[in-house]
């Protein structure tokens, strides 16, 4: 099984937005201040052959991009608390799933949970996980995060 890089993990969202939204993403350096102020977030558990969770953090212009591209609507048309939750929880699914593969999830056996609304984000890597990668697009001017934080082993943690 294979880990995946802050650059792949880039990589795979950027496929994912252009395929889905046909929205154009760039990776730029993370700005913690604007993760802070990444209002909407949503995560997704996987187990199996490993396990692990993915999280998507993004601001409101972002939302309302995405969901207007998936929708075929106006972005003024989109309404935050329903297409916008849906919209990132779609992504998030979306994005494990290319993840799951990438990790070898076309010959290992793999369970992808269901994608549900989370908390804001802490301005940190996922609780001090050392295997945590976390990466930021730039699509045309909003940000989005995607942070894949591995499920530490129960036999590393005594070491």
């Amino acid at each position: 099984m294979s880990q995946i890089t802050v650059e792949r993990l880039a990589e795979l969202t950027i496929q994912a937005l252009e395929r889905i939204a046909f929205l154009i993403g760039d990776r730029v350096e993370i700005d913690a201040g604007a993760l802070a102020h990444a209002s909407h977030a949503a995560t997704i558990a996987y187990s199996g052959s490993g396990s692990g969770t993915i999280t998507l953090n993004a601001g409101d212009d972002f939302l309302r991009a995405l969901a207007a591209s998936l929708l075929g609507v106006e972005p003024d048309e989109v309404e935050l608390g329903t297409h916008g939750q849906d919209a990132i929880k779609e992504l998030t699914n979306i994005i494990a799933g290319s993840v799951i593969a990438e990790l070898g999830g076309r010959e290992l056996p793999f369970t992808l949970g269901l994608p549900s609304l989370a908390a804001r984000p802490a301005t940190t890597d996922a609780a001090g996980n050392a295997g945590c990668q976390r990466c930021c697009l730039d699509c045309e001017g909003q940000f989005l995060f995607v942070t894949w934080a591995p499920s530490v082993p129960a036999s590393s943690l005594a070491a």
